[in-house]
């Protein structure tokens, strides 16, 4: 006993489209996965939070928090 080709060609179509939506979901999925560990990981390793030494002009230094530049002659 066969099928009529519209119910075949409907079965067909599901799973197809079950089949994309699966695909879809799992892309969204890699793709917050990816957004979250560059934001929380990359992007974060470059601001220094309460660092200032990375940010100091040249010949100058910090000690306890405190910029220190010395004096030229």
């Amino acid at each position: 006993m066969t099928l009529p080709e519209h119910l075949v060609d409907s079965n067909q179509s599901r799973k197809l489209l079950g089949r994309r939506l699966i695909l879809a979901i799992i892309i969204v999925l890699v793709a917050n996965i990816t957004f979250g560990v560059w934001f929380f990981f990359i992007s974060g390793s470059d601001i220094a939070i309460g660092n200032s030494d990375k940010y100091l002009p040249p010949d100058c230094y910090s000690i306890n928090g405190k910029q220190i530049c010395p004096h030229k002659s």
